[in-house]
């Protein structure tokens, strides 16, 4: 009887994913630039930062995140057999993973310690990155997620997406969408 080596599988998942982790840091880090490149160009706004509010940094790695696993699935399901339904879960789970770590991080630091660095800040990206990739490697192998779970994960980066979009234009006036430089929200 022929078996399926099921590391075989797993590890050019896990290959991709842990080579996203440096992707992922490199083009959230270019992002932040984008929009000012850009000449400001709104439909660029909608998914780079457009100021420098905690919020809209959020961008920064939900885009970066959602370009690589989309690649990848592109990449890897021509040469392995990926489950669409876990793969779309997991992604969530890293959409979710990243952001929950660098805000807390950052509001930590700055609020718990009263420290602002550039560096730390970065750090917090990469702490941030590698979880929701390590995570999301583990729910993909280990997760059973069935056709509920994966709309949710669907309607939940849908969701995502678009608030992201509504909240360049009309965010609430609460510190996390404020610019730390101007002291203005949204575009």
């Amino acid at each position: 009887m022929y078996q399926i080596n099921l590391n075989s599988i797993y590890k050019p998942i896990r290959f991709w994913l842990l080579l996203g982790i440096p992707f992922i840091v490199l083009f959230s880090s270019l992002l932040h630039f984008v929009y000012g490149w850009s000449g400001e160009l709104t439909l660029v706004g909608m998914f780079s930062p457009i100021n420098e509010s905690v919020w809209e940094h959020q961008k920064l790695a939900f885009s970066s995140i959602l370009i690589w696993w989309v690649i990848t699935y592109l990449i890897l399901h021509k040469k392995i057999k990926i489950s669409s339904t876990r793969w779309v879960s997991s992604l969530a789970v890293a959409e979710i993973i990243c952001p929950l770590v660098v805000i807390s991080i950052f509001y930590v630091l700055k609020d718990g310690f009263g420290i602002e660095s550039l560096f730390w800040d970065i750090a917090a990206l990469v702490i941030g990155v590698i979880l929701a990739q390590l995570v999301a490697f583990h729910t993909y192998r280990y997760g059973r997620c069935g056709q509920i779970c994966f709309i949710l994960a669907v309607l939940f980066l849908i969701a995502m997406a678009v608030i992201f979009i509504l909240f360049t234009f009309s965010p609430p006036h609460y510190p996390i969408f404020m610019d730390s430089i101007t002291g203005t929200y949204g575009i």
